[in-house]
């Protein structure tokens, strides 16, 4: 009986590890689509003041 709680352990700290992996990947990945809408948000603004700058 020892051997299958052994074993259930083994097997949940596998998937918390699983779990901890997908975790921080998906907390990168939101924070590169943050970085990504940033740089947008900035490239829209330079582009509507060059705009403004040539219009004027």
């Amino acid at each position: 009986m020892t051997q299958s709680t052994t074993f259930r352990t083994s097997t949940s700290t596998k998937q918390d590890t699983l779990a901890d992996h997908i975790v921080e990947f998906l907390s990168r990945v939101s924070l590169a689509l943050r970085n990504s809408a940033d740089s947008a948000d900035h490239a829209a603004k330079m582009v509507r003041k060059a705009d403004a700058a040539r219009r004027s």
